[in-house]
């Protein structure tokens, strides 16, 4: 079973992405039991084992999954940061590669490249590898009902045929005139070696918390505001950006791309445990000055994507990705994971964190918004090759002060 990668699957292959999802446990977590539920899940998810190559004779790349694949193995670690950098190879395979890091916390890392893994798709993942572990542990039936299709149909091609190449072409021009005549505002890649990446090929989190005092204050604030709690974080993480561009009280222009779910927005929808990029995003421009609130930012942010989302512009972004390679960088990538379910887990074992990380070797920065156990949590995330640690510190900073200020 194989099928050519779709343009926005082939450059974020090209580009090295990565999806990491990564837990902290409290209590005893059976490893052995663990690898067992990897084989079981890879019953489940033949992609898990698949691997990206390239067609004999074509030189285009194709997603490839064969039926005697062996499943991914458990591997072993002793540093977090080592473990999400670790160097990748998907054409030798498998995809879905699941360590267990234990360093002072014990931690379970799972990776799978973001051309074929999204927030949704990879939570399902989440909860079926535990759902598994869990009946292994206490002796209960294993779930092993296979997802259908194995490998989905690319979602290039079901969201183009909703329009013209004219349309798609117009689409693009006119994104590419706005940005023409204000430049959109980018962070400096202070890492950087003349004009490529730098030599530090490490990937790096930096985690701004409310717990859940704090995060019952926001959506408040946010009901108040009547917006939703992504519109107003969103609104913190641009106002706490714009800080970063000294200009003197001037008016920033910021191109901030927002991803979006399509699984839902499709007919019919797309179920949640297919593994797929299913999720297209939709760039919104912005004049941010230094006196703007996170509500009024946000609600600009709100009322943007809503328009995109009615009018079909969130669906061309994706439709139209050939097209797109050549635009303008955004300022910030936002993704908004939501509420992230608690997994079901044998007595004594506890799942305490779960983050979400989109990883790779381009310049941008991108922002996870989730929700677990009643904290929010908004993971910035960035390639060491491109940015300081520093820089993401002082806008880890701003966003935290912003966010108690709110």
């Amino acid at each position: 079973m194989e099928r050519l990668l779709a343009p926005h699957e082939e450059a974020i292959d090209a580009a090295g992405i990565r999806l990491v999802l990564h837990t902290e446990l409290d209590g005893d977590l059976d490893e052995a039991t663990l690898a067992q539920a990897l084989v079981h899940l890879h019953e489940c998810y033949p992609l898990s084992a698949g691997r990206i190559t390239t067609r004999a004779g074509e030189g285009r790349a194709i997603v490839r999954v064969e039926e005697r694949a062996a499943a991914p193995v458990l591997g072993r670690g002793s540093d977090i940061r080592e473990e999400i950098s670790a160097p990748l190879d998907w054409e030798q395979g498998p995809l879905l590669r699941v360590s267990v890091v234990r360093d002072g916390r014990t931690r379970v890392v799972m990776t799978l490249p973001r051309a074929f893994a999204d927030a949704m798709s990879y939570q399902a993942l989440h909860q079926r590898l535990w759902t598994i572990y869990t009946a292994l542990a206490t002796g209960r039936p294993v779930p092993a009902e296979p997802v259908r299709p194995a490998l989905g149909p690319a979602l290039d091609d079901v969201l183009a045929a909703r329009f013209t190449p004219s349309k798609l072409r117009d689409f693009v021009a006119e994104r590419a005139r706005l940005d023409t005549q204000a430049p959109p505002a980018l962070l400096p890649a202070l890492a950087s070696q003349g004009g490529g990446p730098g030599t530090d090929l490490n990937f790096g989190i930096t985690s701004v918390e409310a717990g859940p005092d704090l995060c019952e204050k926001l959506l408040q604030r946010a009901r108040n505001a009547s917006l939703s709690l992504n519109s107003l974080v969103s609104g913190a993480l641009l106002t706490s950006l714009r800080t970063l561009f000294p200009t003197h009280g001037e008016p920033v222009r910021m191109l901030c791309t927002m991803a979006v779910d399509m699984r839902r927005r499709l007919t019919p929808p797309m179920p949640a445990e297919i593994l797929q990029s299913a999720a297209t995003t939709t760039s919104m421009r912005l004049w941010i000055d230094s006196r703007a609130r996170p509500e009024d930012v946000g609600r600009n942010v709100a009322a943007q994507l809503r328009a995109d989302l009615d009018s079909g512009a969130a669906a061309m972004e994706l439709a139209a990705f050939p097209y797109m390679l050549d635009q303008h960088p955004p300022s910030l990538v936002i993704t908004n994971v939501g509420t992230i379910a608690e997994p079901p887990l044998p007595q004594g074992l506890r799942i305490s964190r779960v983050r979400l990380a989109p990883l790779g070797h381009v310049p941008m920065i991108f922002a996870v918004i989730s929700r677990y156990q009643g904290r929010l949590t908004i993971d910035l995330t960035h390639s060491r090759a491109w940015y300081t640690e520093t820089q993401i510190k002082e806008l880890s900073g701003h966003l935290s002060a912003t966010l108690d200020a709110t």
